[in-house]
């Protein structure tokens, strides 16, 4: 998973757990709670939802979302 903050950070974690309300994530060997209410920080599966939620440059978000695509793709013609 990825959190992602307002303020345009975005760190790659683990999910350790998930409630209704909360993320617990694994950040370098160390865990971190998300609030799901949040404001100011989100945890994300894909990054390109990441950088969009951070207001990051629209070529950049684009970019990823055809990584994803084309991944996603993949995965589908491995599995089909």
């Amino acid at each position: 998973m990825l959190i992602a903050s307002k303020s345009g950070c975005i760190s790659v974690s683990k999910l350790v757990s998930e409630t209704d309300n909360v993320w617990t994530l694994e950040v370098e060997n160390s865990l971190h709670r998300v609030s799901k209410k949040d404001s100011r920080q989100r945890a994300f599966n894909a990054m390109s939802d990441a950088l969009e939620w951070a207001g990051a440059d629209q070529e950049m978000i684009d970019h990823f979302v055809a990584l994803e695509a084309e991944k996603s793709a993949v995965s589908n013609q491995v599995l089909g």
